[in-house]
């Protein structure tokens, strides 16, 4: 990406940004199905986008190829991956290990897209030292100290409610700047940070209005 388009970068919207990665994960698929090279509109009909609308969003980061002779499947992927920062595995923290979190911990999806859950933290002191899923469980007490020395910058929440608040005070001021929050609860973070809540519940929420329509 030159300097022109990084700076063109940091003045796009977060849903240019979140289609990016839809653009990515088909341009993946699409990569594992042989397919070379592909047109805008055959693109944008597989994400669900206009045409335009992909056309717009690649040209904010500058040139991906030939229009007239498709898009680069693999070199379109592998530009994407930088912009987002992708391109090279970063480093995750993981803040509970319950069910949810020994589940996200063993999820092999992180890894296939940049990202590896490095390091645990739990209060519970039987969790305390032991592995999981070949990742040491550190005592909260230790937050600071680990997520600074692994170079975290991003944080996966899966705990309690409880002093949830406290452990983004404190991670955020070791240099965290990004929040995957699993858990049910409202929460803030400093200027400079963000927080992605998911909310599995609302989706759930979703998904039975939406099935019950028919019925009424």
């Amino acid at each position: 990406m030159t300097p022109q388009s990084a700076g063109r970068a940091s003045k796009i919207s977060l849903h240019t940004v979140e289609r990016l990665s839809v653009y990515r994960r088909a341009l993946e698929e699409l990569h594992r199905e042989g397919i070379a090279s592909i047109h805008s509109h055959r693109l944008a009909a597989l994400v669900g986008v206009t045409p335009a609308q992909l056309r717009r969003d690649l040209a904010t980061f500058g040139s991906f190829g030939n229009i007239a002779r498709g898009y680069d499947v693999r070199q379109m992927s592998d530009t994407i991956s930088r912009i987002i920062g992708t391109d090279e595995v970063q480093n995750l923290a993981l803040v509970g290990l319950g069910y949810l979190g020994r589940a996200l911990l063993s999820y092999q999806g992180f890894e296939e897209r940049g990202f590896h859950i490095a390091v645990a933290f739990d209060v519970d002191p039987e969790k305390v030292g032991r592995v999981f899923a070949g990742r040491r469980c550190h005592s909260l007490d230790e937050l600071e100290a680990v997520i600074e020395a692994l170079k975290v910058r991003i944080l996966v929440l899966a705990s309690h409610p409880e002093g949830l608040q406290d452990v983004i005070d404190r991670a955020a001021a070791a240099g965290v700047r990004g929040f995957l929050n699993f858990v049910p609860k409202l929460t803030t973070v400093p200027d400079g940070c963000f927080i992605e809540p998911i909310d599995i519940s609302a989706k759930l929420e979703k998904l039975s209005f939406l099935s019950r329509r028919g019925d009424t």
